[in-house]
């Protein structure tokens, strides 16, 4: 398969709430968020994916989410211990290709310099859990918009490669909340245009 580009995005799942297990195993399998308390105003940083089957998310008040579960664990976050697995995650993919660090827990990789970017991409996903005790999800894809959206689609750890030339069938079916920029109130305002896939958007551009 011939890749005009190869761009991987890494993304760390549940990385605070990870990082958080690596020194307290004992949580692993409850309710538990990494944030502020709830009664300082403080929000969700990390959710585990117990905690999101009842609807806590990233950004949402501590207060809310213990409304959901209010059996729910929360602490504060550890950040040199999240900055020094941070570290530990990009040096196992900087040997890869050229890093784009975006956050503490999600970079791009170009792998164009690799005659088998699929065989890498499966190399990266499985390496860094191995390497760091810490599990990630993985997107290839032929642009940053396509691998990033990859990188989500079978969270947590999913490994997605979207093949050169497939591109516009992996998108056509996603809500448009998938790409980068659109938010709650554009994806509301499409919505009133009858348009909510990324399928649909690109079929209105083209009307257009």
């Amino acid at each position: 398969m011939f890749w005009p580009r190869a761009i991987l995005h890494m993304d760390m799942d549940a990385f605070y709430v990870n990082v958080h297990l690596l020194d307290h195993p004992d949580d692993a399998g409850t309710p538990l968020v990494v944030g502020g308390r709830p009664d300082q105003r403080g929000v969700v940083s990390s959710a585990s994916y117990e905690a999101r089957r009842f609807g806590v998310r990233s950004a949402m008040p501590t207060a809310q989410a213990l409304r959901l579960v209010p059996k729910l664990k929360i602490v504060s976050p550890d950040w040199p211990r999240i900055r020094d697995c941070s570290r530990q995650v990009m040096a196992v993919l900087e040997p890869f290709g050229p890093l784009e660090q975006i956050s503490v827990d999600e970079a791009f990789i170009d792998l164009g310099s690799w005659p088998d970017p699929e065989i890498q991409a499966r190399t990266i996903w499985e390496r860094v859990p191995a390497e760091t005790r810490l599990p990630a999800s993985v997107g290839l894809a032929t642009s940053k918009l396509v691998a990033k959206v990859a990188s989500d689609f079978q969270k947590p750890r999913g490994l997605t490669i979207v093949l050169p030339g497939e591109e516009a069938a992996f998108l056509a079916p996603l809500s448009v909340r998938v790409i980068w920029g659109i938010g709650p109130r554009t994806a509301e305002r499409l919505a009133d245009l009858e348009i909510k896939t990324c399928g649909q958007l690109s079929n209105s551009s083209k009307e257009h």
